[in-house]
């Protein structure tokens, strides 16, 4: 009998654990090495993701580069068009515009309100789509990309919830799924591909998703620090659907509560065992195989391991991590 298909495999940048820029390009060298098919970064408050992005494209030679996330929110279109076509250009075709809204907790950062975030990112898109194609966006001062700079770049959405996930299927190339187990996959796979016939959108369609994992064998402090990794998340409204669908709103709401009274600590205590289950790969404790295959087969194309970090500025276990994932493919 034939293995099941698995999805195409990558893995995340390990932002926020104190890893500088030069490290963050060796462990994308490290995930090409490995023949990984793709690597994601996103940023939090430290490395700028089209900066970062740039330097992995040099760094690189086969592997799709992928910004998972840039917020819609810190960016003016112009400007991420722009990014998106120099990166394209530097790539030779492997980059993807990986993008979403944001948060309030970024839009701060960036001194702008966090207002209406579907119609924002449905704007950004349109006016990204526009711009790539050579178009003039009259309400950014008549901006027009320049001529050299014009050609298809694929855009993926980052999802939360189910209007989101629509909007994907609608007007982007594929979907970015967080917080998703196997059965949560099938079911936005199908929101999102209604969704792209109902707009009569017949190009192709990817869903993927972003994992985590932790390279070890020692489950209990595996499952421990994912805890502590997740539980912020559950306060944050954005997050709370996606969770509650794995979980239940009492113990979701619970561990928000938790984290509002008591910070990171109290809320790790409180993450739903549900959660840590279909969220965390532990990979030397078990076969990955059953699990991703079972992605596979309820639509997911990708899957995308984020490695967890034991200590601060820790590289060595994220490139435990690619290590651990290499044979997979």
């Amino acid at each position: 009998m034939s293995e099941a298909p698995l999805p195409a495999i990558g893995v995340g940048s390990p932002l926020g654990y104190g890893i500088r820029p030069t490290e963050l390009v060796s462990y994308a060298r490290a995930a090409e090495d490995a023949g990984l098919d793709d690597v994601s970064m996103g940023e939090l408050r430290g490395t700028e993701v089209f900066s970062l992005a740039s330097a992995v494209v040099a760094a690189t030679q086969r592997v799709r580069v992928e910004t998972s996330i840039v917020a819609a929110v810190t960016r003016a279109p112009p400007l991420i068009a722009m990014a998106a076509a120099t990166l394209s250009q530097l790539s030779g075709g492997r980059f993807r515009l990986g993008i979403g809204a944001g948060s309030p907790i970024v839009a701060g950062w960036h001194g702008v309100d966090f207002e209406s975030p579907l119609r924002l990112v449905e704007h950004s898109i349109d006016m990204v789509r526009a711009a790539l194609a050579g178009e003039r966006l009259i309400e950014y001062g008549n901006f027009r990309l320049a001529e050299e700079m014009v050609g298809d770049v694929p855009i993926i959405l980052s999802a939360m919830n189910m209007r989101m996930v629509e909007l994907a299927g609608r007007k982007a190339d594929g979907v970015i799924l967080q917080f998703c187990g196997p059965e949560q996959a099938a079911t936005m796979d199908g929101l999102a591909r209604r969704a792209r016939r109902a707009s009569g959108n017949d190009s192709p369609f990817e869903v993927m998703v972003n994992v985590w994992a932790f390279a070890g064998d020692d489950v209990a402090a595996a499952e421990e620090r994912f805890r502590q990794e997740i539980g912020p998340y559950l306060a944050v409204p954005t997050y709370r659907s996606a969770a509650v669908a794995l979980s239940s709103e009492e113990e979701v709401d619970a561990a928000a509560a938790a984290w509002r009274a008591g910070g990171r600590n109290a809320a790790a205590e409180a993450v739903p065992q549900g959660l840590v289950d279909q969220l965390l790969f532990v990979l030397g404790a078990e076969d990955p195989r059953p699990r991703l295959a079972e992605f596979a087969r309820n639509g997911c194309s990708r899957v995308r391991f984020v490695p967890l970090t034991m200590r601060h500025g820790d590289s060595a276990h994220a490139n435990a991590v690619i290590a651990a994932v290499a044979g997979l493919r």
